[in-house]
């Protein structure tokens, strides 16, 4: 049996050969996604671009596979340097995989304030979008952090699993964005458990907020709303108190059903959830400057999920719209920008407005390179621009496809 790379081959060779390996006719296929069979023959011909993760979900689903094979992520590099993070990850799961056995760190456990600050880079570069620095400090840092949980007495033991919860959620963002879903759904059991052991009152519902995009790759839209108002409900006496906690946890919550409510194509529930986060932000006040629990409950990321839903329902000129209002404070976050313009360049995409889909998506590499690098629907864009090459772009696009590692 001949085996192919998939990373090798186009989406629709891959869709083509997936669609052969359960059997079923492209008409069969057109039937279980609700389209056409000319619409499953232009995917199959690269002639129409899957340019949407609610349908790439859909089609996987459909195909029996995740939605990451679909996209042959991850996208490892060909050297070193290139696939930096990518060659931590198999340490990284090893850290995952032994949270409950005994602590192998060797070496003396630094105290409890030094441990903080080093949870505290951890979450910058977190923030930051800087995935390759993070993979190659995490190991240690969650060996350490471990050990701490058995050295130390309460309730220091407290505080070091609750710095431990913080330094899994930024494994999760390592893993999840350079697309391994499997070991993401490790890390985010992990913070659920680091989050219980420490106390936490809401390390239920964050949990919910990370399990969500389990459920979106599965096309599971109604499961996921459920999930989201049943953890909503679970706060929801202390988010009527207005306590910080839960102002920003149930803004993030709602945020996450505002984008599952788009990718089910339900405008009105979409736009809902968001002016029900954008609610929770407004009571938040200053206090909104406080980033409780990662989450980024803010004016500005209500803002730039506003894009995000309009992406997500496929409608190119109200993403464009909204995004040309929005101005980002200086101080937002990498990955936030990042994924900002990333979606505004898919909505001038859709308008015809090539040259600027090509500067916005030039900005989000700018801003959060692995982040966008990594990201399929990034990939997806800079492929269209690549068919529909135009000489006033040409050599930028082709720098943009080189980084990507496309061309």
């Amino acid at each position: 049996m001949a085996y192919s790379d998939p990373a090798a081959e186009s989406v629709g060779t891959r869709v083509r050969r997936a669609r052969k390996r359960v059997g079923i006719t492209q008409n069969e296929l057109a039937r279980r996604v609700g389209r056409a069979q000319s619409w499953v023959s232009a995917i199959e011909n690269d002639s129409l671009a899957l340019d949407s993760i609610a349908l790439v979900n859909t089609l996987a689903k459909a195909l029996r596979m995740h939605p990451n094979e679909l996209t042959a992520r991850p996208y490892r590099g060909d050297s070193p340097s290139q696939d930096r993070g990518h060659s931590a990850i198999p340490e990284i799961r090893r850290q995952l995989e032994r949270y409950d056995l005994d602590p192998e760190w060797t070496g003396a456990v630094r105290p409890l304030p030094e441990l903080h600050a080093a949870t505290e880079r951890a979450r910058w570069l977190r923030r930051e979008a800087r995935y390759a620095e993070l993979a190659e400090e995490l190991p240690a840092l969650l060996s350490e952090l471990q050990a701490a949980t058995h050295l130390y007495a309460e309730p220091d033991r407290s505080a070091a699993f609750r710095l431990l919860g913080l330094t899994y959620l930024a494994a999760d963002s390592v893993v999840y964005n350079l697309g391994y879903a499997d070991l993401s759904l490790t890390a985010t059991n992990r913070v659920r458990w680091a989050g219980e052991q420490a106390g936490d009152p809401y390390h239920e519902a964050v949990f919910t907020y990370l399990r969500i995009r389990g459920l979106w790759a599965s096309t599971s839209w109604n499961d996921a709303l459920a999930v989201l108002d049943k953890a909503c409900a679970n706060i929801e006496d202390d988010y009527t108190a207005g306590q910080a906690e839960a102002l920003a946890v149930w803004g993030g919550l709602q945020l996450r059903a505002a984008i599952t409510a788009a990718r089910k194509n339900d405008a009105d529930e979409a736009w809902s959830r968001h002016r029900l986060a954008a609610e929770a932000v407004a009571r938040l006040g200053s206090r909104q400057r406080t980033n409780y629990y990662d989450l980024s409950t803010n004016q500005a990321n209500v803002d730039i999920h506003g894009v995000a839903v309009a992406v997500e329902l496929g409608d190119g000129p109200k993403a464009v719209q909204r995004g040309e209002a929005i101005r980002l404070p200086k101080d937002v976050q990498a990955g936030r920008a990042g994924h900002h313009h990333l979606d505004h360049a898919r909505g001038l995409l859709w308008c015809g407005r090539r040259d600027d889909a090509l500067a916005a998506l030039e900005r989000a590499e700018k801003i959060a390179p692995m982040l966008i690098r990594n990201h399929p629907m990034a990939q997806q864009a800079v492929r269209t621009l690549l068919d529909l090459e135009r000489y006033s772009y040409r050599e930028r696009i082709r720098r943009l496809g080189t980084r990507m590692h496309i061309l």
